[in-house]
Formats: C-alpha cells, sequence, structure tokens
C-alpha cells in the first residue's frame, strides 16, 4: 500500500510540473492572408486567400514555444479580376487543380522582443518546399465572448521562382509584367479550443 501511494504521489508530481499545453484555433472572420506583388515595374497587384485553416498551440504564455500549422487552399486566390484569378490557378501559377493546398508548418520561434519574433518554418507549394521566416507581433490576449483570443500580424517576402512560379512575359517599355518578389502580409486572431 506504502509502495502504490508513493507512486501515485510521484505521479502527481510529475504531472503538476509538466506545463498546460494551450490549443487555438483560427478565427476565419477576423483573419487575412494577403499578398502583394509589382506589375509592369510600377504598379502593384494585392490579393488574398479566401479559404484557409490555421492552429496554434503553446505551453509558455509568451509563445515563444508555439507550434503553428496553417493549410490554405491555392483555388480561392482572389485579386479582385475573375480572368487574372483563373490564370493565377492555372499550371502558369498555382496549378492548383493539382497541387491544391498551400502549407506552413512553424519549426521554431525565436523571440526578438517583448511581443515580437522571427517565426522560422516550412512553406510548401507546387510540391516544394522551401524555408522562410516571418516578422511577427503578438497583439495580445484578451478574453472574448467565446473565450481567450490571441492576435498576430505577420510578414515576409518570397521569391515566387524559388516554388516554381516561374510566369512572366516582357514587356515593351522593358523589364516583366509580374515581379518575381511577392510580399505576404498575414492578420491572424485565434481563439482558445475548448477541450
Amino acid at each position: 500500500m506504502k509502495q502504490l501511494s508513493l507512486s501515485l504521489l510521484l505521479l502527481l508530481a510529475v504531472t503538476s510540473i509538466v506545463p498546460a499545453q494551450n490549443k487555438w484555433k483560427v478565427d476565419k472572420t477576423h483573419t487575412m492572408i494577403n499578398f502583394t506583388v509589382s506589375h509592369m515595374v510600377i504598379s502593384e497587384v494585392t490579393g488574398s486567400f479566401n479559404e484557409f485553416d490555421a492552429t496554434l498551440e503553446n505551453t509558455k504564455d509568451d509563445f515563444s514555444d508555439a507550434k503553428i500549422n496553417v493549410a490554405i487552399k491555392a483555388k480561392s486566390i482572389d485579386t479582385g479580376t475573375e480572368g487574372r484569378d483563373n490564370h493565377l490557378r492555372s499550371a502558369d501559377f498555382f496549378n492548383a487543380a493539382v497541387d491544391s493546398i498551400i502549407t506552413f508548418v512553424s519549426t521554431k520561434v525565436e523571440k526578438t522582443g517583448a511581443d515580437t519574433y522571427k517565426i522560422h518554418g516550412t512553406l510548401t507549394m507546387r510540391g516544394v518546399s522551401k524555408e522562410v521566416i516571418l516578422e511577427a507581433k503578438n497583439k495580445g490576449k484578451i478574453k472574448g465572448m467565446r473565450g481567450m483570443v490571441t492576435a498576430f500580424k505577420a510578414s515576409t517576402t518570397i521569391n515566387r521562382k524559388d516554388w516554381g512560379l516561374n510566369w512572366n512575359r516582357s514587356i515593351e517599355a522593358g523589364g516583366l509584367l509580374v515581379g518575381e518578389n511577392v510580399d505576404l502580409s498575414i492578420l491572424v486572431e485565434f481563439v482558445e479550443a475548448k477541450s
């Protein structure tokens, strides 16, 4: 009996040391995944992805051990022009009929300030996986109607050709129709998942 009681005490002690894991799910109505790319050298086109899912897990209150997973439907690209969107969904760009999901999986979160981070992760598009780093800021935590809410703002710049999005066309005035560098801007709100 003494041995059983000792085992139970040890189990309780170990359990109390292990930090609780918080799980968060994305609030899609308050989240935006946007991009900007140059057009005809002097202008810019902006757009967004309208269908996505994301999860966040952490044990530390400062999110320095956060694990983030994002899945985006490539066909949900939206620049406000149907013809351009259909071209972007084609094999010239995202090949959305075949490579339908774009994913980001974090590999490390590096805390750079009180509420700022470098989020290292793997971005996969068109079957190509490359490391990227997001510059991120945690906007805080607050209790909402559905429980605890936290929000992040993140950005990075990628070269689309690294993922095989190579299509382009020369313009008469010189230069290329579509820029190679794409600026990504993410505003994401997470709600703590109820267990």
